[in-house]
């Protein structure tokens, strides 16, 4: 059962962002932390303490990194940091997407990533901030949302788009 949980966790690191280096999903993925614990009843894995996962060109970290997987095989991931983050290479592109937040959750189910608390992406050159951003790995859709009034964007959200060069698509 163990084994099986981990592979299936380990798999929905891999697929976590979709856009990124196909080649990374047939690499050997790598887990460190201070600790772990997995309940095999509730299909629950929680890894605490200076987490950091490595796979190919995949690098996420949290200060803790929690994985369910219900009956159906459904995963969730929820990594908590000051920030959480993971930066990927792109698919075919010299360039890499890098992510963080105070919070990053996926959910296999629906495809989608939310990052919470001080959320930002930033793909090649292009940086979104906000809030929340929430990015579906499957139809590629962003939704972002502006943060604490307090922030120093007083809660609203900001997109810095690059020009493309006339050879890019």
């Amino acid at each position: 059962m163990y084994s099986k949980l981990l592979t299936a966790v380990l798999v929905g690191l891999a697929t976590l962002p979709a856009w990124a280096e196909k080649a990374d999903q047939k690499k050997p993925i790598e887990i460190s932390a201070d600790a772990g614990t997995l309940d095999q009843l509730k299909g629950v894995t929680v890894w605490q303490g200076n987490v950091i996962v490595i796979q190919g060109t995949l690098r996420a970290t949290a200060d803790q990194l929690t994985v369910t997987r219900d009956a159906q095989g459904r995963q969730t991931l929820q990594g908590i940091g000051r920030p959480a983050t993971f930066r990927q290479k792109l698919e075919a592109r010299p360039e890499y997407v890098e992510g963080q937040g105070s919070r990053v959750d996926y959910t296999s189910a629906s495809n989608q990533v939310v990052l919470t608390g001080n959320a930002r992406v930033k793909r090649g050159a292009d940086v979104v901030t906000g809030g929340v951003i929430t990015y579906n790995t499957e139809t590629e859709v962003y939704q972002v949302s502006g943060g604490s009034v307090q922030g120093p964007n007083k809660g609203r959200v900001t997109v810095i788009l690059q020009p493309k060069d006339e050879g890019q698509k």
